[in-house]
């Protein structure tokens, strides 16, 4: 018999499977193709976050370029996932 947490962790898994299946199709369409390219772009993933042109460092502008940075790993973190990891 399986109990409630263990079927809810059944559920979970099968969600982030589905999940990831979402995100790996969306980055096979062109229109996806060139959206990651933009945010590659817009997320500071290929160059720096700190600075930016500014002369002087704004800590707050720095924890946003890096959140921004952070969603884009989630992203492609998600298309390249393989069927047998979590997360």
């Amino acid at each position: 018999m399986v109990t409630e947490s263990e079927q809810q962790r059944i559920e979970n898994e099968k969600k982030i499977v589905e999940l990831a299946q979402c995100y790996k199709r969306f980055a096979k369409t062109e229109d996806g193709k060139e959206i990651l390219k933009d945010l590659e772009w817009l997320c500071c993933q290929n160059r720096t976050s700190i600075g930016n042109g500014i002369d002087k460092w704004d800590t707050n502008q720095v924890f946003y370029h890096e959140g921004m940075r952070n969603v884009y790993l989630y992203i492609n973190q998600k298309i390249n996932r393989k069927e047998n990891e979590n997360g």
